[in-house]
């Protein structure tokens, strides 16, 4: 762990050297073998996968956009603590004592590929996560604070969010909520997929929020491109979307670290 904390620790330091020779320069600035050389980085170059896992990685869920990496899987199998889950499927019910709850306001319930046999640990409201609650929208929108008040919990083992670019709002206000008197931050495992859209956030602005997350415990333990947005030939074409295995060093309850 001691290793893997200073092997994240000099990629935050190469962060900040370019930050202090570039500053502002966007999120994608080479757009030619010009410019290349004359700024060789793009946002992704700035947040690596720098942390090692302290166990196995594995992909859980479907091949393509959906799957997700988990870090340490053996230590939510069968035989282990039962554990909560914020948005997963199948796979995590069949290998685990989980139970999961599903928010998705675009689809009326988990798929059909959830059995029977695991309903009774699954958990679905047609909901959206956003960074303030309102019930009175149809469907309504939720903080991720708030689920977790009106499902009686304090701790998530794995939230997996996808939930094209209101990660950052919701993410920023579970921050604030959880940060008063030291209290640590209540997630263990955060599976997650930025999508950096053209919508007038910064490079500077993204920064600030990724070392918002560091600062309270999280470390990238592995990423992976979707390249969507290139082969779809969303906005201007540009890898604006990645996924991301964050793991909490600092939560008590953390089975990676117990």
């Amino acid at each position: 762990m001691a290793r893997s904390e200073r092997l994240w620790q000099k990629t935050v330091k190469q962060r900040h050297e370019v930050m202090a020779k570039f500053g502002e320069m966007g999120f994608f600035p080479a757009i030619n073998v010009e410019t290349y050389f004359t700024t060789p980085y793009s946002v992704w170059d700035l947040v690596p996968a720098s942390y090692n896992c302290p166990f196995e990685v594995e992909r859980i869920g479907r091949m393509g956009d959906g799957g997700k990496w988990v870090c340490g899987m053996s230590k939510y199998e069968k035989n282990t603590r039962p554990c909560i889950i914020y948005s997963f499927e199948e796979e995590m019910l069949e290998r685990t004592n989980c139970e999961i709850w599903g928010y998705d306001f675009s689809v009326e319930a988990f798929g059909p590929a959830i059995q029977s046999t695991y309903s009774g640990r699954t958990h679905f409201l047609k909901a959206g996560i956003a960074g303030t609650t309102d019930p009175s929208q149809d469907p309504p929108f939720y903080t991720i604070q708030d689920l977790m008040a009106k499902n009686g919990h304090t701790y998530i083992d794995i939230l997996k969010i996808d939930i094209e670019y209101a990660e950052f709002e919701a993410l920023t206000s579970f921050d604030k909520h959880t940060s008063g008197s030291g209290e640590e931050y209540p997630i263990g495992q955060m599976l997650i997929e930025i999508h950096l859209f053209n919508r007038g956030k910064t490079l500077l602005e993204f920064i600030t929020w990724w070392e918002a997350l560091e600062l309270r415990g999280w470390r990238p333990a592995w990423t992976e491109p979707n390249l969507l947005a290139v082969t779809l030939s969303l906005e201007d074409k540009n890898p604006r979307l990645a996924e991301y295995s964050l793991v909490n060093v600092k939560g008590r309850q953390n089975p990676l670290f117990r």
